[in-house]
């Protein structure tokens, strides 16, 4: 049988505490990080049930399937823009083993984005192609790698109002 401690923290971590209950009946919950921008990119943290039902419209993907996750604190997600404003990629990244990593960042339909292909023929008629990392892959990285240091300079990153 576990005990009463067990349970409640069995709870917190499912979502079932009162907290991450009454994050997810007002539709809204915290970020570690604020807005920020990254190089030439818009980095929004969606912290509310409307705020996925959003992304997950503008980028016609199931974002929205998050939202327990996301009230109990175990999922962050964030809307990656162009320096415009336009909708760029959804980052999720989960926690355990107390870091976060990142789960997905997808584009518009689930569009991969985090790895392009190139292909070319060479002036011998050879087919060649490469697998790279795109920007949106570093972006990404640089998230997770926010979000694990608790003593990071947010400063140089943080959106103006």
């Amino acid at each position: 049988m576990l005990s009463d401690d067990s349970v409640q923290e069995l709870n917190r971590l499912f979502g079932l505490d009162s907290a991450a209950s009454a994050a997810s009946k007002q539709g809204s919950w915290w970020s570690i990080l604020p807005a920020l921008d990254l190089g030439q990119y818009q980095v929004t943290p969606l912290t509310s049930a409307r705020a996925l039902a959003s992304e997950g419209w503008n980028m016609q993907h199931c974002v929205a399937n998050y939202l327990t996750a996301c009230a109990a604190g175990l999922y962050q997600v964030f809307s990656i823009r162009s320096a415009a404003g336009r909708r760029l990629a959804t980052l999720g990244l989960s926690v355990g083993s107390g870091n976060w990593k990142v789960d997905q960042c997808q584009g518009y339909r689930n569009a991969n984005v985090s790895r392009a292909n190139f292909t070319w023929i060479d002036q011998d008629g050879k087919h060649n192609a490469v697998d790279e990392r795109t920007d949106l892959h570093y972006v990404a990285q640089e998230i997770a790698r926010l979000l694990n240091r608790s003593d990071a300079d947010l400063s140089t990153y943080r959106r103006q109002p």
